[in-house]
């Protein structure tokens, strides 16, 4: 039934052709499930343009959906597309404006049937990349030189012939331990793990490689398996995988501890050259030995030197020249102690002459008289002086009392000459 034509309508909220697309764009390129989703049908309307774009439309019995795969996409992927191809592609849905039509951008394509298994490969990667199975800070270093390797692999084929070649090659009598297993097919993952966990628990084993030929995806589906993939992660040994080609990965490739690109280099990895340790033993050997001859010959040589000690030849020679020594340094000490006992005696018999020089009895010896008041004071000038006032007078033998009874007259002033001499008599 159709709307009537509305007041808003007719106020401006009509929308352009223009507008109404691109909020179907936004609506369809911004919904997170058409983003990398896998979509399966048959190639039809195939163009090839100049510029290496590929246009085409993929259709089942009910429905069509335009396509476009860019050149720098269409150069990466292994697929050779063909009209009537039943396919499987994973791009992002957009929307081209100019005609109205919605198409998906493809980013990969696959052979129908594969799209089923690459969305399974990459729902188990993010889950065992959630819990850490991929950190780096997880994964056990390599062996320098393992006492045994093991290796769980089919006992057919080249895979196992490499390995053995190029273990051979760099170290001929390193141990090999093989445990047959199936790699493809029915069955085959309960063998991988079987073999994992039994070499893991073989002391004769030092590293295990994990290894199959190269193949399709649906060939290498058993290394994709969840149950494979954890008995890896939880071997306590490290874990080398050597599966497919170089341009092939697997999710055990992630979970290992090393990958390796091919079988071949699996072998490079876990076994070093055994010559090449030959050599550095050697050379190792040869200089410790140019080391030892060198400290040996230092060693002579202290000898000769010390033989040739006259001390050494004879150590009583080296006794009386310690002795002498001794002598001499007592001799030096005792004149030091002599000379150091004479100066402070001099400077204290200086001393000891102006602090007699300061002595009042000195003057006293010499006939002067001291005389202090009532209270003690010396009196050292006529000023002080009064009538009647009494005196103490001190003598070098004793004191006497004294009365002043005439009236005092001040001295007149001595010359210069007069008081040097008087403060100096000769």
């Amino acid at each position: 039934m159709k709307r009537p034509f509305s007041a808003a309508q007719a106020a401006g909220k009509i929308l352009s052709v223009r507008d109404l697309t691109a909020r179907i764009k936004d609506l369809l390129e911004g919904d997170e499930a058409l983003s990398g989703v896998w979509v399966q049908g048959e190639v039809s309307n195939l163009v090839k343009a100049a510029s290496g774009h590929v246009y085409f439309t993929l259709k089942d019995e009910h429905a069509v959906i335009k396509a476009a795969l860019w050149a720098g996409v269409q150069r990466q992927v292994k697929t050779v597309l063909k009209n009537g191809d039943a396919v499987a592609v994973c791009g992002d849905i957009s929307v081209y404006a100019p005609r109205g039509e919605y198409q998906i951008i493809v980013s990969d394509v696959r052979p129908a049937g594969i799209g089923a298994l690459y969305e399974a490969f990459e729902k188990l990667k993010k889950k065992l990349e959630a819990e850490g199975l991929f950190d780096p800070a997880r994964k056990l270093p390599l062996p320098f030189l393992p006492k045994g390797i093991g290796i769980v692999t089919s006992p057919k084929g080249a895979v196992i012939r490499d390995i053995y070649q190029v273990v051979r090659r760099r170290f001929p009598n390193m141990p090999l331990y093989l445990v047959p297993a199936k790699v493809q097919g029915e069955g085959s993952v309960a063998e991988v793990v079987a073999g994992i966990q039994l070499l893991d628990q073989d002391p004769r084993v030092d590293v295990i490689i994990v290894a199959r030929g190269g193949g399709s995806l649906e060939d290498l589906w058993t290394f994709n398996e969840e149950a494979v993939c954890r008995a890896i992660a939880a071997a306590v040994k490290p874990v080398v995988s050597a599966i497919g080609h170089e341009t092939d990965f697997t999710i055990a490739d992630f979970v290992a501890d090393r990958r390796a690109a091919t079988p071949s280099q699996a072998g490079e990895l876990v076994v070093p050259v055994k010559d090449e340790l030959v050599r550095r033993i050697q050379d190792r050997r040869s200089r410790l030995h140019r080391a030892m001859e060198t400290a040996l010959a230092l060693c002579r040589q202290r000898l000769r030197k010390a033989e040739a000690c006259r001390f050494l030849q004879k150590p009583s020679l080296l006794i009386a020249e310690r002795r002498l020594k001794v002598i001499n340094l007592a001799r030096e000490v005792e004149q030091l102690a002599g000379r150091r006992f004479e100066a402070c005696r001099h400077a204290y018999q200086v001393l000891a002459a102006r602090l007699a020089g300061l002595n009042p009895r000195t003057l006293l010896r010499r006939g002067f008289i001291m005389a202090t008041d009532e209270t003690g004071t010396v009196v050292s000038s006529i000023t002080r002086l009064r009538p009647g006032q009494v005196l103490r007078l001190s003598f070098v033998d004793g004191r006497a009392g004294a009365r002043i009874e005439e009236p005092i007259e001040p001295a007149p002033a001595p010359t210069s000459d007069a008081t040097s001499q008087e403060e100096h008599p000769t």
